[in-house]
């Protein structure tokens, strides 16, 4: 048990550590700075901060959110991203170096293998990426396309890498083997660069949809790149593991994502969304976006109480969901276009990451 306890807490401060720099990654991302030079200062005084002022979690504690020098509120950011980042790595080395007993209780720790290592640091890299990629949007409500270019990149180099490793153990065991069309058509750097674009590709397809009903996107540009990246991370690993021999479960599982990401949206913009309607007295967004929320209750009820058991009942009922569905979204669209609902734009970066991530906790590898 306290073997299992000091490895944890170990990882964690390593998090926090790396959560710090990711702090710094995101703000001059922002402010368009190297972050490298110059060293931590305070963004409100610019004062060069002491090396006790930039402790992980401990300094912001200590200070009391506040800067030494000229007492302005540090951002709850700061914190935040590191605890975040500490916990990724504790609960991403559970998942893929699974190291101990469901009890803790093991003298020795169980080995780790090579594959498991590697997928780890790899899993560390992307999800550094992710909480990158959430930040800047969070705090500019734009992408930097050195972060998703990287995912992209991160994503398509593992892939390279497990292939020519399978190609070495391979060679090892059994002799080089055969080159034909079924070894490209199961080779991960084909499922990662595959995915990443079609990852790009579904974004992009339904970010024109809203040029084409209102000469606006309905997403910005900087989504569909986080989509492949998406795509290229999830390629390589389910394109590295020995459960998939086809295509078909990538493509499902980066629908899924996608399709996670705005549920995950919806979620958690609903509740202020809504409350700006009201307060702006837009009453048709409000009242469109509230009968296709309830009639999309009553939908799943009928689906779960099988009343849909005629073809009739649920080929109308499914068509006239779509309908409402359509005029939801086109209502919304017009109301961003026309700055009926300014004031209310919520980036769609950060649900994308939550939804990749949650998908990378759960995808079997």
């Amino acid at each position: 048990m306290l073997l299992s306890i000091v490895i944890l807490a170990f990882i964690f401060i390593i998090g926090l550590v790396v959560g710090s720099f990711l702090n710094v990654v995101i703000l001059r991302t922002v402010s368009e700075e190297s972050i490298v030079f110059p060293g931590s200062k305070c963004p409100k005084c610019q004062t060069p901060l002491k090396w006790y002022h930039n402790i992980p979690l401990l300094s912001y504690l200590f200070l009391g959110g506040k800067c030494a020098f000229c007492k302005e509120h540090i951002s709850i950011q700061y914190p935040i991203v590191e605890f975040l980042t500490g916990s990724v790595f504790v609960g991403l080395f559970l998942r893929f170096c699974s190291p101990f007993d469901p009890l803790f209780g093991l003298e020795v720790i169980n080995p780790i293998s090579w594959f498991q290592l590697l997928t780890y640091i790899f899993a560390l890299i992307v999800s550094c990426l992710y909480i990158a990629i959430a930040g800047t949007d969070i705090l500019e409500q734009k992408v930097a396309d050195k972060h998703t270019y990287s995912l992209i990149g991160i994503g398509i180099f593992y892939s390279i890498l497990i292939s020519i490793l399978n190609v070495i153990f391979y060679t090892k065991a059994n002799g080089f083997p055969k080159i034909d069309l079924e070894f490209f058509l199961t080779c991960p750097i084909l499922y990662s660069i595959a995915a990443a674009i079609i990852g790009f590709l579904v974004m992009e397809v339904l970010a024109r949809v809203g040029i084409l009903l209102i000469g606006t996107r309905a997403f910005g540009e900087g989504d569909s790149y986080i989509a492949g990246g998406i795509g290229a991370v999830l390629g390589a690993l389910l394109g590295s593991s020995s459960l998939y021999s086809n295509f078909l479960p990538v493509f499902e599982s980066l629908i899924a994502i996608l399709l996670l990401a705005v549920v995950i949206q919806i979620i958690m913009t609903l509740p202020v969304f809504l409350k700006r309607l009201v307060d702006n007295k837009n009453w048709l967004t409000l009242s469109a976006i509230l009968i296709f929320i309830i009639y999309s209750i009553g939908y799943i009820y009928a689906q779960q109480s099988g009343w849909f058991n005629n073809q009739v009942a649920y080929w109308s009922s499914t068509i006239v969901f779509l309908i409402l569905g359509f005029v939801t979204c086109r209502e919304l669209l017009f109301g961003i276009k026309e700055h009926r609902t300014s004031g209310m734009y919520l980036p769609f970066g950060p649900a994308m990451v939550i939804a990749a991530f949650i998908g990378l906790l759960l995808i079997a590898i």
